[in-house]
């Protein structure tokens, strides 16, 4: 029944599906199907209003409020943040207040710690993942924290643009408080020191499998925090005065320039030539300092068969344990490693709060137009990503695990505490971070990837066999063997990414 009512839309769409022995049609190159106001975005409000609101509910009601589980707010961010990006694209206020509407209720879950001096926090005490062995059970989790922020500001930043409706300015206020006072937490003796040594290091200077020097995914939602939190201020002046006087205001600007220096340092350009002999210039993010952490260490590993395997224990039959097939120790690390490419998605939305926000930046932090990252950066990122991590391969594209085109085994016998047993990731087997990353919005910097989301967007409603069969085996999330919940996630996060 999923499939055919996809079917019945995909036609309602004005989609033209070959018969079972033909190739999906090649999505055109311009087209208003793609357009805000069009047919696509309605489908994806719909779609929202019927299972995303569902699938929301179920993070905030029931695993932040009823069972105390802070990783619903990292999922919250994952899942709705390119549905947001859109309506910002399209000037939704309406569901700017919506989103606003979830983002209040979790706020109900902050607690007041003792003998901290900017104390609201959301504490994980439940959920699958918090738990005695990776002690993070009745702590705050700081990345689930920044992250979901890093969506609130924005969504308070959105309303803004209407500030004559009273609920918007409440909420922007409330919402600038509380990320305000997490700023200031975060913005510690501790945190400047690292920043400054991660500043000056060197990839020669990691030695072992620690992540103390990284450019790390919390250091980018701070940014984005910063960048939305001064567009907020900048249409309520009168915020400012009350939430952050001048000393405040001029120490997280000193924070913020720290941490757009650690991007800047941990951005490696260089220049690279096209298979047709053109040479671009194309960036990566902290080249070389992750040749030796533990998720990594069979990034030079690419054979199809996993180098481990998930065994059944001989007396405990309900639980696994790691058989290593190839040892680490025998692969040569890969020297160049950065970033992977879904962890990198989080510059879809760094990039795009420092474009929406560059001048209030500036004004507001007095930080030097320099330091923030320009178009030209912006632009060779998104052509590191069409020339080295894409396959090449427009009609059933892939992508390499690794953001500088290393493409071995990630996160092989990975550990999160929560007794799980996991082989590991395969060449490609992230590949699904392209459409649910939002990186096809990094169009209007290079088109190519625009093509690439409109003609994965097209496959996943191909019916010829072959199709199928990629879509089923590369993009599992998106097939229809997904369950219902899982590919609704999927598809509102990538059709989103597709409206321009």
């Amino acid at each position: 029944m999923q499939r055919f009512q996809k079917l019945i839309f995909c036609f309602s769409f004005g989609l033209i599906l070959f018969a079972s022995n033909a190739s999906a049609a090649s999505p055109p190159e311009r087209s208003s199907q793609f357009a805000c106001g069009g047919e696509l975005e309605a489908n994806i409000w719909r779609r929202w209003d019927t299972d995303g609101k569902r699938l929301l509910e179920s993070l905030v009601v029931d695993r932040l409020l009823k069972q105390g589980d802070t990783y619903a707010l990292y999922d919250f961010e994952i899942y709705f943040h390119n549905l947001l990006s859109m309506a910002q694209r399209c000037n939704r206020v309406d569901r700017h207040a919506e989103f606003a509407a979830w983002i209040s209720k979790t706020y109900a879950q902050l607690s007041v710690a003792q003998g901290k001096k900017y104390s609201l926090e959301w504490v994980c005490r439940g959920g699958t993942i918090c738990n005695e062995k990776n002690r993070l059970v009745n702590k705050e989790v700081m990345l689930t924290s920044v992250q979901f922020l890093a969506l609130a500001t924005s969504v308070a930043n959105g309303l803004s643009r209407d500030g004559s409706v009273a609920d918007n300015k409440a909420f922007a206020a409330e919402t600038a408080r509380i990320a305000f006072l997490h700023l200031q937490r975060w913005d510690n003796p501790s945190a400047r020191r690292s920043l400054q040594m991660r500043i000056v290091a060197k990839a020669s200077d990691v030695k072992d499998g620690s992540s103390a020097l990284f450019f790390s995914d919390k250091d980018v939602w701070q940014i984005v925090m910063y960048a939305e939190l001064a567009g907020v201020l900048t249409r309520y002046p009168d915020l400012q005065k009350e939430l952050l006087p001048k000393e405040a205001a001029a120490a997280l600007g000193d924070h913020l320039q720290l941490l757009l220096e650690l991007f800047k340092a941990r951005t490696s350009l260089r220049r690279s030539k096209e298979s047709g002999g053109r040479e671009i210039q194309v960036a990566d993010l902290d080249r070389g300092f992750s040749r030796l952490y533990a998720d990594n260490r069979y990034a030079g590993y690419t054979d199809k068969n996993p180098p481990v395997r998930c065994v059944t224990k001989p007396a405990e039959s309900s639980e696994k344990k790691i058989q290593i097939l190839v040892e680490a120790q025998s692969l040569k690390p890969a020297d160049t490693l950065g970033w992977d490419i879904s962890h990198a998605r989080r510059l879809v939305h760094l990039f795009d709060a420092i474009e929406r926000n560059r001048g209030a930046m500036q004004s507001f932090y007095k930080i030097r137009q320099e330091i923030l990252p320009d178009e030209a950066i912006m632009t060779a990122f998104a052509r590191q990503f069409r020339a080295s991590v894409w396959n090449q391969d427009k009609k059933y594209p892939l992508f390499a695990n690794y953001y500088g085109g290393a493409n071995g085994w990630y996160r092989v016998a990975y550990d999160n505490g929560a007794n799980s047993c996991t082989e590991g990731i395969p060449p490609f087997g992230l590949s699904s971070a392209f459409p649910t990353g939002g990186y096809a919005t990094w169009s209007r910097w290079d088109e190519t990837l625009g093509e690439l989301g409109r003609q994965f967007f097209f496959l996943t409603f191909s019916s010829n066999e072959t199709d199928i069969r990629f879509v089923q085996t590369a993009y599992p999330a998106f097939s229809n063997r997904a369950s219902n919940d899982v590919r609704t996630r999927s598809e509102l996060a990538f059709w989103p990414t597709l409206i321009k």
